[in-house]
């Protein structure tokens, strides 16, 4: 008994002592699949707080094309009528959108395509390039990605919901009545152009402080090497080539910057931050874009907050004006009378059926018409719409200019 005894302990003691230091030493003698399982488990962590689809790619993809070492990878939502792809790394998103449409992504020889859930609403893909060394992945790779679809399926399912329940609420917040009504639900309304003006100064806190950072000192590094190093004109004007195309990169972020957050309303005022942001807007816009302003000094008594929404107002008029009216001339007018502010967009578009105002898109800033009525009801004013399929679009908004409610 004692033998046995003493056998089993020994056994048992050998056995752990093997399972402990094959743990320990699992990094040094299996990498691969010590990087696998970590980076599983770093994923699975930051799935659970994931709440917008903007965040699967700093949380998720970042993590997946750096583990696996591949160029690029894309998390691919298929609509109906559209397509949305999250990408990261280097990865043609126009190819992958052509490539789903036809069917043929699947079978492709230079893509890893896996079908992560399959909704009423939209289907939605993992799809991953080739590695570094040009070879398509292995055996036990596809089975790690296999294992993150399984908790993406969840974690897609509940952004989906989010987004689904903000679009509503903002719909909602859109649809309330007036100020005067509804005084007992008008913070609803309230709350919800909060949010989203906190989430437009974080992002464009976060392009400032990281992405425009990088840029600049991007640019200060390839000037050093044009002073340092004699290079032949070619070299010389390549590199100027490739300076201009940093710069005009930087003040493309800093025009959308100063559209997430524009601070110049503070500085100069509603007015002229208008003028200066639509004349930036002309020279992209695909129509003659005009701005004219007649006695409307009056607003700029008003409170910051309230200048906001009249500015978020005209940036999704201008957006919308892009995206939907097919016009060759928009104007914008701001003018004061009978004691309001009165700001008049009318273009020679296509125009739509004002009693079918669109609804939230794909791409889009998330404000149809009806969520411009929301913050016009928000300050007591009014809307009218005017528009006929062919006949273009006009929309007046007035807005009390003594009685307007601060936020």
């Amino acid at each position: 008994m004692f033998v046995f005894a003493g056998s089993v302990a020994m056994i048992s003691f050998v056995l752990y002592s093997v399972e402990y230091f094959t743990t320990r030493l699992e990094a040094f003698l299996f990498p691969r699949k010590f990087r696998l399982r970590t980076a599983l488990k770093k994923i699975s962590k930051n799935l659970g707080v994931i709440s917008s689809f903007r965040e699967l790619k700093d949380i998720v993809l970042v993590d997946i094309v750096q583990t696996l070492e591949v160029m690029g990878g894309a998390i691919v939502f298929r609509y109906e009528h559209d397509t949305e792809i999250i990408a990261e790394g280097d990865i043609d998103a126009a190819e992958i959108k052509h490539l789903l449409q036809s069917s043929a992504l699947s079978e492709h020889p230079l893509y890893t395509c896996i079908e992560i859930h399959r909704h009423e609403e939209y289907t939605s893909y993992l799809v991953i390039t080739r590695n570094k060394a040009n070879t398509l992945l292995g055996k036990e790779e596809i089975q790690w990605l296999h294992l993150i679809t399984s908790y993406l399926e969840v974690s897609l399912e509940n952004v989906h919901l989010i987004r689904k329940l903000t679009a509503k609420m903002q719909l909602l917040a859109s649809q309330l009545p007036n100020e005067h009504s509804a005084q007992d639900i008008q913070w609803f309304r309230k709350v919800m152009f909060e949010l989203q003006e906190e989430e437009r100064l974080r992002i464009a806190a976060d392009l400032h402080d990281t992405t425009m950072q990088d840029l600049f000192f991007l640019k200060r590094r390839f000037i050093s090497l044009l002073d340092k190093y004699a290079m032949n004109k070619e070299d010389k004007e390549h590199l100027n080539n490739i300076v201009n195309f940093v710069e005009m990169i930087n003040n493309s972020l800093r025009q959308s910057c100063f559209e997430l957050n524009p601070f110049l309303l503070k500085e100069i005022g509603l007015i002229e931050t208008v003028r200066s942001y639509l004349d930036k807007e002309a020279y992209h816009a695909p129509f003659v874009l005009k701005f004219k302003e007649e006695r409307s000094s009056a607003i700029e008594a008003k409170d910051l907050t309230t200048k906001k929404h009249i500015f978020r107002i005209i940036q999704e008029l201008l957006n919308n004006a892009k995206k939907h009216s097919q016009a060759s001339h928009v104007t914008f007018t701001m003018t004061v009378a009978d004691r309001a502010f009165v700001l008049t967009y009318e273009d020679n578009g296509v125009g739509f059926n004002s009693t079918e105002a669109r609804r939230m898109e794909i791409g889009s800033s998330g404000m149809g018409v009806e969520q411009m009525k929301g913050r016009v009801l928000h300050l007591n004013g009014q809307l009218q719409l005017d528009s006929r399929e062919g006949a273009g679009t006009k929309l007046v908004v007035t807005i009390p200019i003594w009685e307007t409610m601060s936020v």
